[in-house]
């Protein structure tokens, strides 16, 4: 390093090394001299960090090579923030779970009084992805107060065929079909909850694939008699997993769900309704939320927010809006539900580009409300903003890609080190799949076999980037959230299928590790990208069964057709 109280001056790089003295303290570089011969001699020159401070170039008035960086900065200190708070979340939870179970079995092992027996609905959404084995699991109940109810969106003849055909099998089931199908899952439940008189004193939402254990009502209206809440979010497991694809990646569903939300529900706080509004009992550092399937509501929770946010997103929505009134929100881990895996990649790419583009939306309309906000803690808001803004991280990640490896070395920009870039980058890309490790090993995984599913999860999730960035994109651009209802049913895909279902994705990488190399020679986008380019090969994984996959595949299609006769007491177990 050289150092010099000179006055910091760009050196000219196209004259000898003694320019090299006019450079600041904290400058960096790395000379190399080559002998050409004849008495001429050649210099290279290398950054290594700045090469200038901050205040000569606002003294030059260059504000480019001010606002970039720090803008870039911006960017790898959030990457930080959400790698941290996923690893700072998994140490709680390991430090909290068993205290949160006791507790809670504690809750479930008393009972309710005899005179209290509100009723309940099982409120079941589809939109041409019925399963019947599903809902005729569902309706299998010890607590006896339980009403199912159909609502269905379904445009297709073969999906309202097979519902009509259920609901003569199981005539104590209601259907409500909505014709409309206005915004969605939101608009179909409240076309039945906002429309007439109904006899309920909770209800339960569930997706088309759901499975619940067949005490869960019972165990809910415990949670609910003996604490102060609207809203019970319950704890789901990846389950019906028939495929080579789903039986591979659904342990990451089976971390992620009780890791982050019993945190949140320990640290959620408490919330006191009064005459006057809302007082905060005790403030909390998270905020507990429900997730759009395997919740039960209160009436008069429900009656108090009005409706169901008409939002794609409409589980946070609808969870923000019972928070500003009041209502307390809890997970409770210890009543199951059972979510099927997305059935191939297809599916979870939809999952994903739906939830990055949901989030964004959400963000739009209501981070202002809860800015203002004095019942939610500043911690809680950041919390929530971590958690909204962890669908599009990805694309956040290539913008900062772009501008420490595209644009600043095309516009000659100093930067800081690529490894100072890159470390924070790292510490958000790997942090949900380190947690996955250390549970899964914890669970009995093998290591081999956890070195497998390391490898199989980063090219995997790495070759989202495109959906993931043109999803953000859009939504920056107020281009309206859709709500795409997930494929249940896999559909073989060849190789050529699965090319030509990816090749944007394909091409959108190549095109930028060409890039990032011939401006800058940033050979580490290697990590980011090349899975771009070969993750499409998972799109085929899904073809692949076991003799046991072939087997459980078989039996359920065999509920399926069961479900639909009328008189039939068999269903399939929940936790399958």
């Amino acid at each position: 390093m050289l150092k010099s109280k000179e006055p910091a001056i760009r050196p000219d790089f196209n004259t000898v090394p003694e320019a090299m003295a006019s450079l600041p303290a904290w400058s960096l570089w790395s000379a190399e001299r080559r002998d050409l011969g004849g008495g001429n001699v050649e210099y290279s020159y290398e950054y290594l960090t700045y090469t200038d401070s901050m205040l000569p170039i606002l003294a030059k008035k260059q504000p480019l090579e001010v606002i970039l960086p720090i803008f870039n900065q911006l960017f790898v200190a959030l990457f930080f923030l959400f790698g941290i708070t996923n690893i700072i979340i998994a140490i709680r939870y390991a430090m909290i779970k068993d205290k949160v179970k006791e507790s809670e079995l504690a809750i479930l092992a008393k009972e309710t009084p005899a005179d209290w027996h509100p009723k309940v609905e099982l409120l079941y959404t589809t939109y041409n992805d019925f399963i019947p084995y599903a809902l005729a699991q569902c309706l299998k109940q010890t607590y006896d107060n339980t009403q199912g109810v159909i609502l269905d969106n379904s445009t297709d003849p073969k999906y309202i065929k097979m519902i009509d055909d259920f609901v003569i099998a199981h005539p104590n089931v209601k259907l409500v079909r909505d014709s409309q199908n206005k915004h969605a899952k939101a608009g179909n439940l409240n076309n039945y909850l906002c429309n007439g008189t109904h006899d309920y004193d909770y209800f339960v939402i569930l997706d088309s694939d759901e499975l619940l254990e067949n005490r869960f009502v019972e165990k809910c209206l415990k949670m609910f008699y003996y604490n102060n809440i609207g809203i019970l979010q319950c704890n789901h497991i990846s389950g019906q997993n028939n495929n080579s694809f789903m039986r591979t990646f659904a342990s990451s569903a089976n971390v992620f769900w009780p890791v982050q939300n019993v945190v949140r529900n320990a640290e959620g706080g408490w919330l006191n309704k009064t005459v006057s509004g809302v007082s905060v009992g005790q403030t909390g550092g998270a905020l507990c939320i429900e997730l759009g399937h395997g919740v039960m509501m209160s009436r008069e929770c429900f009656e108090d927010i009005g409706q169901i946010p008409y939002a794609v997103a409409e589980d946070l929505c609808t969870s923000i809006e019972a928070t500003l009134k009041g209502w307390n929100i809890k997970f409770a881990s210890q009543i199951y539900g059972n979510e099927a895996f997305p059935v191939n990649m297809t599916a979870l790419m939809i999952r994903s580009s739906k939830f990055c583009s949901a989030n964004l939306e959400f963000f739009r309309k209501y981070s202002s409300r809860i800015i203002k906000s004095k019942t939610i803690s500043l911690y809680q808001k950041i919390d929530l903003f971590c958690f909204t803004l962890a669908a599009p991280i990805i694309a956040f990640q290539y913008i900062s890609l772009v501008i420490s490896s595209i644009i600043c070395p095309a516009l000659h920009i100093p930067l800081v080190t690529q490894l100072f870039m890159l470390l924070p980058t790292l510490v958000c890309y790997f942090s949900q799949s380190l947690v996955d490790s250390i549970f899964n090993l914890k669970n009995g995984m093998k290591f081999l076999y956890l070195l497998i599913y390391e490898v199989e999860a980063m090219l995997l999730y790495g070759s989202f980037y495109f959906i993931t960035i043109k999803s953000t994109v859009l939504a920056l651009m107020n281009r309206p959230a859709k709500f795409i209802v997930t494929p249940k049913v896999n559909e073989h895909i060849t190789f050529l299928h699965a090319i030509r279902n990816n090749y944007q994705g394909i091409l959108f990488s190549i095109f930028t590790i060409i890039a990032c190399i011939a401006i800058s020679g940033s050979y580490w986008v290697l990590l980011s990208f090349i899975p771009g380019c070969f993750g499409f090969l998972f799109e085929m994984q899904a073809n692949h069964r076991t003799s046991e996959e072939q087997i459980k595949a078989d039996k359920l299609q065999s509920y399926n057709n069961k479900a639909l006769q009328f008189g039939n007491t068999e269903t399939v177990d929940w936790n399958d």
